[in-house]
């Protein structure tokens, strides 16, 4: 099964402005084939740690990553951080050639961020291939076989990131092309955490605990609020850069407090609350091990 972030829109409020509805987009994030023991598993998250362990030694690999979640040396040098840049976003429209310009120079910018990061770290990266199109119609992705049912996503499995425009709500956010940046710079978050090692530690704990199983959700919603709070360092960095304004930061964040699991979804995301805390979180603290979702209390990732 595909994974998404935040469930179905809140009710449109009827007050001046509309009020900002959370984002159908069923934002998969599936960790497939090849991650756990040879077996396509679309998974997420992981184990938890024993903390930040500054003197542990790490083992990298087959991908050069580190197999660790909440000790992964992504998470726990306090000192992380995103450094500011000026970055040139090309204009936004939702005809495909023009927004996958857009996107390309997002990838571009936050490759930027994120690739001195990971190297300072002594971990590997390696470009997302973007794949950006006006449907899903056609699209077959070895994460999500042939199906069409799915938004923006992440595939690992062949380090992928998909932007179908149809499932973007541009009818609703139109030009606000703020939003759009954020759902991308959450499933490049899930990249980085593929590049870290995260998800391979990750989707073999959930397997291990049962996808479906209380635990296995609770490792779903700190891997997707870990995404979260990586979209808020990028979103935060680019502000402080000088590429986003104050007022694009504002309609993120109550964008982020917008989107979460709703009644009657499988509490694989987390609440609209905590969503918003750790993506705010991102934005204000623009330090990776205040992302360190694996580490923090249940109550944080619920």
């Amino acid at each position: 099964m595909p994974y998404g972030p935040p469930g179905r829109p809140p009710q449109k409020r009827k007050s001046g402005g509309g009020g900002w509805i959370a984002l159908l987009l069923i934002v998969v994030f599936v960790v497939a084939g090849g991650l756990v023991r040879g077996a396509i598993s679309h998974g997420r998250h992981s184990s938890t740690s024993s903390g930040p362990g500054a003197s542990m030694t790490y083992t990298p690999d087959s991908n050069g990553g580190v197999s660790e979640t909440g000790t992964n040396p992504l998470l726990t040098d306090p000192n992380t951080t995103l450094v500011p840049a000026k970055c040139s976003y090309s204009p936004w429209s939702t005809q495909v050639d023009t927004a996958r310009k857009f996107f390309e120079t997002a990838a571009s910018c936050l490759e930027s961020a994120w690739k001195p990061v990971l190297a300072q770290k002594n971990l590997p990266f390696q470009s997302p291939t973007l794949n950006v199109s006006a449907t899903t119609d056609g699209i077959t992705t070895p994460c999500t076989g042939s199906t069409s049912n799915f938004a923006a996503f992440y595939c690992p499995a062949n380090k992928t990131i998909y932007m179908p425009l149809s499932q973007l709500q541009t009818d609703l956010f139109k030009d606000n092309w703020i939003v759009y940046l954020s759902v991308f710079a959450h499933e490049y978050g899930h990249h980085v955490q593929a590049m870290a090692g995260i998800l391979r530690k990750a989707n073999s704990d959930r397997v291990d605990a049962g996808v479906r199983s209380d635990r296995g959700l609770e490792l779903s919603r700190r891997i997707e609020l870990q995404a979260n709070c990586f979209d808020g360092m990028y979103l935060g960095s680019s502000a402080n850069g000088g590429s986003l304004t104050t007022a694009q930061i504002t309609v993120a964040r109550r964008d982020a407090r917008g989107r979460g699991d709703q009644r009657g979804d499988m509490r694989d995301h987390g609440t609209a609350a905590n969503g918003g805390t750790w993506f705010e979180i991102g934005v204000d603290k623009d330090r990776a091990a205040q992302c360190n979702t694996f580490t923090a209390s249940a109550s944080s990732v619920s």
